[in-house]
């Protein structure tokens, strides 16, 4: 189904939830019928479930919303502000959005007389949301950076103010920098709090944009990270939009098993969620999916089911994709009649959406669905009219073929001209190429000498300077029955002089790239720099085994031991995470760190290190993705591992 960019809303609330047990809910449900505890704490309780359900069951948020409610008005207002935000929350969730800020507005009214910094900034962000349908994109803006001002050190709850902001700047195709930029921003302040839904939401926002770029396999890598926090959490609200659309995604992969299995699952979270907008649209991809596997009566059965709930709560760019979709199948099935009223509706909304689209779109459907008996009588007519026109064909005849002589020699020069130009861009392509070869041939040669080098110093510092300590200490041994302490301690000195020799060859060519394979290699590297500094250093694997030649894992390492250098020396961090991600054609390499971080319109042309790490890079096809700021840096590298598909 083709929509616009179509980014979770996950409104910055105190009623959010990560995690729940049917156990606290059960508890927190036994205590609202006891006598023994006072209306206060059933007030709390109340406000508990609503929190506790808003990922699960809408209309349980509304019951204990307005519990709460009732029993805070008969007891001097207690936390009157909370029950407000909730009961606006739900009404937006429920596409109320006047009485959402109606909810809203109230609770600012009891937050005026109140210093509560956190419940403020809620209420600004679902502000923010509530004008999110509507084309009000300053008041959108303006509400959510001042709840972003409230909560700067913040992370858990930074993390969904980000991504709602990188959700108002999504609905613009112009603002598309700045959707991945707070999508990023988002995702690093969710992993500082483990925030694992808006996790699971940013990496479905970056999928997104994969997708738009023809990047299926990194969009795949993505969406099947979020599936591992779905089945972490188990909250319907991650695993629906997870699953929707990596549903759809194996859907324009061909995958169309897979693709039904995973989409049956994502319908039966929106069921579970009670969210009828998700269950609607979740019913039409799976019924596009059946269509796409030839059981057109299943296919039927679930936009039936679609339907039912678009009559309710009408959504027409939804009803536009629905009937024009369900047109198609029931023309599979013959069923003329039926396909064409479907697409006539499918037509009525889309000129209720674009008034200056031509309706003779209309005629031309009707025409197209006639029933097979009326074809035959247009079949004869044509015939008859043919007849009465012979004659009249053959005075025209001479002209005809005037006119095909003409038509003959526009043709051949349009076909001469396109050859030509087709010529000159297959040598200009035959130039680009020799060029980039050289550059590559050029960067190889570097590179080659850069590791030989490396080769030769550290094989002399082992061989000699590590070899004439090992013969100094020797002979000043012989002379340690004088009990001199001065040549004990020369001796002490030399060995750590061995030690530090020792650490620099291995540095300069460790022995587990010749040993090993590069993500053992890579795996020993953070395990020592681990063990020797005072930052956590953590290495992670996902996805497939990586297969490539020395001078790849070589080159690659380089990069990886630069990066994680330059955050220990530089960053000021206390952790650094190493992760490399391989799925089919596309190798991911990223390298991030909680540190000050640094201004990166500064580093353009300065660093070595920086200039090697791009060297190393361009020799592997590779790009940089970098993004830093006061909460850290992050650095991704992106490897196509044959790029000869792209010439």
């Amino acid at each position: 189904m083709k929509t616009k960019i179509s980014i979770l809303v996950f409104l910055f609330s105190a009623f959010s939830l990560l995690g729940q047990t049917n156990k606290v809910i059960d508890s927190l449900k036994q205590s609202l019928i006891s006598d023994k505890i006072h209306d206060t704490a059933k007030i709390s309780a109340n406000l508990m479930l609503s929190k506790k359900y808003l990922s699960i069951d809408l209309d349980s948020v509304y019951f204990f919303s307005k519990n709460a409610l009732k029993l805070s008005l008969q007891n001097k207002n207690y936390r009157l502000d909370r029950i407000y935000t909730g009961l606006g929350l739900n009404q937006f969730y429920n596409s109320s959005n006047d009485s959402a800020r109606y909810y809203y507005d109230e609770a600012l009214k009891i937050l005026d007389k109140k210093d509560d910094i956190l419940s403020r900034a809620v209420v600004y962000s679902n502000y923010s949301m509530s004008y999110l349908t509507t084309g009000n994109f300053d008041k959108k803006l303006a509400y959510n950076l001042k709840a972003i001002d409230l909560m700067k050190n913040n992370h858990s709850e930074l993390s969904r103010l980000y991504y709602n902001h990188a959700t108002i700047y999504g609905g613009e195709v112009k603002f598309n920098d700045k959707t991945k930029k707070y999508l990023r921003l988002a995702y690093l302040s969710s992993i500082k709090s483990n925030n694992y839904l808006i996790q699971a939401t940013t990496l479905r926002g970056f999928a997104y944009f994969n997708i738009a770029e023809n990047k299926l396999d990194s969009a795949r890598i993505n969406l099947e990270k979020g599936l591992l926090l779905c089945e972490k959490t188990k909250l319907p609200q991650i695993c629906f939009e997870v699953n929707v659309e990596l549903g759809k995604l194996y859907d324009k992969l061909k995958m169309f098993d897979k693709a039904n299995f995973t989409l049956l699952k994502a319908n039966k979270y929106a069921i579970i969620r009670k969210r009828k907008y998700d269950i609607m649209t979740s019913n039409i991809y799976v019924a596009q999916n059946e269509f796409s596997r030839g059981n057109y009566n299943k296919s039927s059965n679930y936009f039936e089911k679609a339907e039912i709930i678009y009559i309710d709560e009408p959504a027409p760019e939804i009803g536009v994709e629905l009937y024009k979709s369900w047109a198609e199948v029931e023309k599979k099935k013959g069923n003329y009649r039926k396909s064409n009223k479907l697409l006539e509706k499918s037509i009525i909304l889309k000129d209720s959406i674009y008034s200056q689209e031509n309706r003779a779109i209309l005629a031309n459907a009707d025409a197209k669905y006639e029933t097979e008996k009326k074809d035959k009588e247009i079949i004869q007519q044509q015939l008859q009219l043919e007849k009465t026109e012979s004659e009249l064909q053959k005075k025209k005849t001479q002209t005809n073929y005037l006119i095909g002589i003409i038509t003959f020699l526009l043709i051949a020069s349009i076909l001469s001209w396109f050859l030509f130009q087709q010529r000159q861009k297959r040598k200009n392509q035959e130039i680009i190429t020799l060029k980039r070869e050289h550059q590559i041939k050029t960067l190889e040669t570097l590179i080659e000498g850069e590791e030989k080098e490396r080769f030769r110093i550290a094989k002399e510092l082992h061989d000699g300077v590590n070899g004439d300590l090992s013969a100094i200490k020797f002979k000043l041994s012989t002379l340690l029955e004088m009990n001199n302490t001065v040549i004990k301690e020369a001796i002490t000195m030399i060995d750590n002089s061995c030690n530090q020799v020792r650490a620099i060859s291995h540095n300069l060519v460790p022995p587990s790239l010749d040993n090993f394979n590069l993500l053992e290699a890579v795996e020993e590297y953070c395990e020592k720099s681990d063990a020797s500094h005072s930052q956590k250093i953590i290495f992670q694997h996902l996805g497939d085994t990586i297969d490539m030649s020395k001078k790849e894992e070589i080159n690659i390492f380089r990069v990886i031991q630069e990066l994680v250098t330059n955050s220990i020396k530089h960053a000021g961090a206390t952790e650094i995470n190493v992760q490399i991600s391989c799925r089919s054609k596309i190798m991911q390499i990223t390298v991030e760190d909680n540190g000050k971080g640094f201004d990166t319109n500064t580093m353009e042309g300065k660093g070595i290190g920086l200039k090697n790490i791009q060297s190393r890079v361009d020799y592997l096809h590779g790009t940089i993705d970098l993004i830093s700021n006061k909460q850290g840096t992050s650095i991704t590298i992106e490897i196509d591992r044959n790029p000869n598909d792209n010439y």
